[in-house]
C-alpha cells in the first residue's frame, strides 16, 4: 500500500533559499509586518523566494499521487489516483474540480497577489548595499515573470481571467469581471516583454532557477502558440507568425542546445531528464536530492508505485526505427512481437512486458510480478512510465539523485516554431526551418527526416506526432488536445499478455472516457464564482 509522503518545500539552486525558509510564507498581515518584509533588499529577495517556492510541479498536478495532467489525456491512465478515473468519465464540475486537479485557480491568484505586493513595494525598499538598485531592477523582472507564469497557468486551464495588477486588501470589493482572452494574452505578454529588458541572460551556478531572459522568451513562445490555436482564435496568420517569431528568438539566443551526449539514442533521450541542469533545459524547478521519480514511477516489481501508466493508444504512436508508422505495411512491424525495432524514444519512455529494470524482468501478465490490475499501484494498461526515472537509483539502498521538474526545454521551442510557421504559411516548403527544426528532433532520436513534399495538413499531423512523442508526460498532450480543439476521450486501450514470455496478448479497453466541447476549458471552482460573482465557463453554469 502506498504510504502518504510529506512533500518538502521546493528548493531553488542556492542553499541560501532554504536557509531563508522562515521568510517564504511571509506576506503582509502574516507573521511579520509589511515594513519588516520590505525593510531591506535582502528581506525583499526572501519575499520573492516565497513565490518560487510555491510554483506548481507539473508531475504533481493531481490531488493524489505523483501524476501529471497527461494521465487525463490519451497518453496515460492513473493507477493509485482513483479520482482520475472519475474525472476521465466526466464526473467533475464546478463543485468538485479541486478534488481532481487541485486548486490551480486559487493557488495561482494567491501568489499573483504576492507578485503584486512585490512589484508595488520594490520602489520604496531602502538602498543600503552598493548593488541594491541592480537587485531592485532584477527583482522587478522576476516579479513580472512570475506573475506572467501564474496568469498563464490560469489561462491554459480555465481561459480568460480577471486581470488584477494590484494587491487587493481583505476589505476590497471582490466582485470582478473576466477580461477578454486577447486582453489576458496582451497583459501577460506585456509583463514578459518588460521582464526581458530587466533580467540577465544567465546566472552563476549558485543562482540557477531564477528568472532570466530565456525563460521569459520561452513562456512567450508557448503563450502566443496557445493564443493562435483554434480554441482561442480564428485562423489568423499574423498570430501564428507572432508565435513563430517568439520561438525563433529563443532558438537564436544560442544559449541552449539539444542534449546529444550518448550514442545510445534511448539512453540519450532518458538522460535529458536525469543529467542535472544540462544545456537543453531553459528552466526547471530543483526538487532536491531524492528518489521521488523512481518511487512513483518504478513498476511494483521494483518497489515502485506506478503512478501513471502509458496507454496502448500512446504506444501505437511510436514509429519503427526506420521512421515508418506501424500501420505502414512496409514498416516491418510484427504484431506478434510489437516491441521489436521500435524507435529509440519508445525504449526511453515506456516499460513493457519483458523490460528489464535493475536486473528484474517486468512481468505484466496476470499473476506476474508487476501484473496488470494486480493492485492499486499496478498498471491499468500493461505498461509503466520509464521517462524521468534514473535506473541507477535503488529504492531500498543508496543515495537518490538531484531531481528536476523541467518546464521549458529547447526541443519544445523547435516544435513550437514548426507548428506556428506551418500554420502561418500556405505550404511548409515556404519556410525551410519547418523541416529543419522537426528533423533536428528526429535526428537526435535516431530517426530519418520527414519525407519531402508534405502538404500543410500532412505537416500539421507530423508535428503533432512529434509533440506527442518527444514531449510526452511533460504537460503538453492534455493542453494540445484542447487548444487544437481535437476530440479527445473515447476508449483507452491496454494490453494483457498471456504469460511473462510474451507468447500472445489481448487488447483491452482500460477506460471509456467522456468528451464534451465544454471540457476544452475546466470549470472555475464554484467557491470562486460565489465570492467574485464572475461568469462561469460555458456549459458549466
Amino acid at each position: 500500500m502506498k504510504k502518504t509522503t510529506i512533500i518538502a518545500a521546493i528548493l531553488l539552486f542556492t542553499s541560501s533559499f532554504y536557509s531563508c525558509k522562515k521568510y517564504l510564507d511571509l506576506a503582509p498581515n502574516e507573521n511579520i509586518s509589511e515594513e519588516q518584509a520590505f525593510s531591506t533588499m535582502i528581506q525583499t529577495e526572501n519575499f520573492a523566494n516565497n513565490i518560487y517556492a510555491e510554483l506548481p510541479i507539473y508531475q504533481q498536478r493531481l490531488s493524489d499521487g505523483f501524476t501529471t495532467l497527461d494521465c487525463l489525456s490519451d497518453e496515460a491512465a492513473p493507477t493509485y489516483f482513483q479520482g482520475g478515473r472519475t474525472f476521465n468519465s466526466g464526473g467533475y464540475g464546478p463543485t468538485n474540480i479541486t478534488n481532481f486537479i487541485g486548486n490551480i485557480w486559487g493557488n495561482a491568484f494567491k501568489n499573483i497577489r504576492k507578485c503584486n505586493i512585490l512589484l508595488e513595494k520594490l520602489p520604496s525598499v531602502p538602498t543600503i548595499q552598493a548593488n541594491d538598485n541592480e537587485t531592485r531592477k532584477r527583482l522587478r523582472g522576476e516579479g513580472l515573470f512570475l506573475r506572467a507564469f501564474l496568469y498563464f497557468d490560469i489561462l491554459k486551464v480555465f481561459g480568460k481571467f480577471p486581470i488584477i495588477d494590484m494587491a487587493l486588501k481583505p476589505d476590497d470589493e471582490f466582485k470582478v469581471q473576466r477580461n477578454t482572452y486577447d486582453e489576458c494574452v496582451a497583459f501577460i505578454q506585456k509583463d514578459l516583454d518588460e521582464a526581458v529588458t530587466l533580467l540577465p541572460l544567465n546566472y552563476p551556478t549558485n543562482q540557477l532557477g531564477r528568472a532570466n531572459k530565456g525563460m521569459c522568451m520561452a513562456l512567450k513562445s508557448r503563450l502566443l502558440l496557445y493564443a493562435a490555436s483554434p480554441l482561442n482564435s480564428a485562423d489568423n496568420a499574423a498570430k501564428w507568425q507572432a508565435a513563430a517569431k517568439a520561438s525563433k528568438e529563443v532558438i537564436d539566443l544560442n544559449q541552449y542546445s539539444l542534449y546529444n551526449q550518448n550514442s545510445d539514442k534511448a539512453e540519450n533521450y532518458k538522460a535529458i531528464f536525469n543529467v542535472f541542469a544540462n544545456n537543453e533545459i531553459i528552466w526547471f524547478l530543483n526538487l532536491g536530492n531524492g528518489k521521488r521519480f523512481e518511487q512513483n514511477y518504478y513498476p511494483t516489481c521494483n518497489g515502485g508505485w506506478g503512478d501513471e501508466t502509458p496507454t496502448q493508444n500512446f504506444v501505437d504512436e511510436f514509429q519503427m526505427d526506420n521512421g515508418k508508422d506501424i500501420t505502414d505495411p512496409t514498416s516491418g512491424y510484427d504484431s506478434a512481437r510489437p516491441y521489436l525495432h521500435r524507435e529509440p524514444r519508445f525504449y526511453g519512455t515506456v516499460w513493457y512486458n519483458g523490460s528489464v529494470i535493475r536486473g528484474i524482468r517486468v512481468q505484466t501478465n496476470p499473476g506476474g510480478n508487476a501484473a496488470i490490475n494486480g493492485g492499486n499501484d499496478n498498471t491499468k494498461t500493461g505498461y509503466y512510465t520509464r521517462k524521468f526515472s534514473d535506473e541507477s537509483v535503488d529504492l531500498y539502498n543508496g543515495p537518490g539523485k538531484q531531481m528536476m521538474s523541467i518546464w521549458f526545454r529547447l526541443a519544445e521551442m523547435y516544435l513550437n516554431y514548426a507548428e506556428a510557421s506551418n500554420e502561418a504559411n500556405s505550404n511548409p516548403a515556404a519556410d525551410p526551418f519547418i523541416y529543419s527544426y522537426v528533423n533536428l528532433i528526429r535526428s537526435r532520436a535516431g530517426l530519418p527526416g520527414l519525407v519531402t513534399g508534405l502538404s500543410k495538413t500532412q505537416m500539421r499531423l507530423a508535428i503533432r506526432h512529434e509533440r506527442r512523442i518527444e514531449l510526452s508526460f511533460e504537460e503538453h498532450r492534455f493542453f494540445d488536445d484542447r487548444r487544437c480543439k481535437l476530440t479527445f476521450g473515447g476508449p483507452i486501450k491496454g494490453i494483457v499478455w498471456a504469460d511473462a514470455a510474451g507468447t500472445s496478448y489481448t487488447l483491452i479497453t482500460a477506460e471509456n472516457r467522456a468528451f464534451d466541447p465544454k471540457m476544452y476549458y475546466m470549470p472555475i471552482p464554484q467557491r470562486e464564482i460565489d465570492i467574485t460573482k464572475m461568469e462561469q465557463n460555458p456549459g458549466w453554469q
